[in-house]
């Protein structure tokens, strides 16, 4: 009998932790395993109807008066083997409900080295109540890089054998090039050097100090394009167009929103430029590096771990002025890698698809 496994997630959009769990549903229903997710926000995301359409279905149980019964009772009425929840310390509520309704296999997962920038006293705190509710009832504690375990868990991961890190697994594709591919989208494009971000337009992300770091690249090459790829929030937005309106580069600076295949515009940009102030295991970083494209990244841990087995990414401290920013930039540019390099290195990194399959095949399993 195949093992019911139900991923709990805030809503079920586009984000990098949605993504890759959606991923790998194909291989781990081929071993047994069937995924079903949990929306806390009680709201419909872009990814329901592709959940829907591979014969899965997305829970709404939203937070809020009334959520512990309504969450106890779908774990009974539907009689889940595992409680995955990706839903950072919180995750320490739902698997105490879980224990209650009785849930053999309970897993907390992490997937980012912290919630927000600075903590009050209220939150460390309820952090505190949360990390030994999650400690009590957890049979696994599980993150994407080792970074994501020490910025919550720094004080017991290590000598703990339930925590482990399983880092997101990526297939890579096999992406042709097209010719006049930014036509389509950058008006008047001189065939200059794009260089792109795919993240959404969240505070972490940085999306300003992008704009900053370019508008200096382009005093070193003024032929280039800056290209947002990523759920935009229009207050961030705002705020890049007119600081690009201040700087006389409005029209090297392109929004595209959100889109449902990011890999060709990855594969056919020079660069994927990501200031980001924090994350646990950046999959856009991944990515750009699996298709042929440099990274330049802000030295965060998980960019760190990633840069260790992928030379196509390149640290660099978040302190260093937004011109030492542009150069390093074109020092990337001006050493090429070679297509057969990257495709060796990407197929023997801890990046490939099927390690991450086996590592949570053996969890659910057990």
């Amino acid at each position: 009998m195949a093992k019911k496994v139900l991923h709990v997630f805030g809503i079920m959009n586009r984000g990098g932790a949605e993504l890759r769990t959606l991923s790998l549903m194909p291989a781990l229903k081929a071993k047994g395993v069937e995924f079903e997710f949990c929306a806390l926000s009680g709201q419909l995301g872009v990814l329901d109807e592709s959940i829907n359409a591979v014969g899965s279905q997305v829970h709404y149980c939203k937070l809020g008066v009334g959520f512990f019964w309504r969450f106890y009772r779908l774990l009974k009425q539907q009689q889940f083997d595992v409680v995955h929840s990706h839903v950072s310390l919180v995750s320490g509520v739902m698997l105490w409900i879980a224990w209650l309704a009785g849930v053999p296999l309970r897993i907390a997962h992490f997937r980012n080295t912290t919630d927000v920038e600075n903590i009050s006293v209220v939150r460390q705190w309820r952090d505190k109540l949360l990390k030994r509710m999650i400690l009590s009832k957890a049979h696994h504690v599980l993150a994407v890089c080792e970074g994501a375990l020490q910025g919550y868990w720094s004080e017991c991961w290590q000598q703990d054998k339930r925590f482990k890190v399983i880092y997101n697994g990526f297939e890579r594709p096999e992406l042709e090039t097209q010719d006049n591919f930014w036509q389509q989208y950058i008006n008047q494009y001189d065939n200059g050097v794009v260089i792109t971000n795919v993240a959404r337009m969240d505070y972490q992300k940085n999306h300003l100090r992008q704009a900053k770091i370019f508008a200096e690249y382009l005093a070193l090459n003024n032929q280039a394009w800056l290209v947002f790829i990523g759920k935009e929030n229009r207050r961030v937005r705002q705020t890049v167009e007119d600081f690009c309106q201040q700087q006389g580069i409005r029209e090297r600076v392109v929004f595209l929103g959100e889109q449902a295949k990011v890999l060709p515009f990855l594969r056919h940009s020079q660069l994927m430029l990501f200031p980001s102030m924090w994350e646990g295991l950046p999959g856009a970083v991944i990515e750009a590096a699996s298709v042929g494209t440099p990274v330049v990244a802000s030295d965060i841990p998980g960019v760190l771990e990633i840069a260790s087995a992928l030379t196509l990414v390149s640290p660099l401290s978040l302190q260093s002025t937004d011109v030492q920013w542009a150069q390093k930039i074109a020092d990337v540019l001006a050493k090429p890698m070679s297509q057969q390099d990257v495709v060796a290195e990407f197929d023997h990194s801890q990046f490939q698809i099927n390690a991450n399959v086996d590592a949570l095949h053996a969890i659910y399993t057990k």
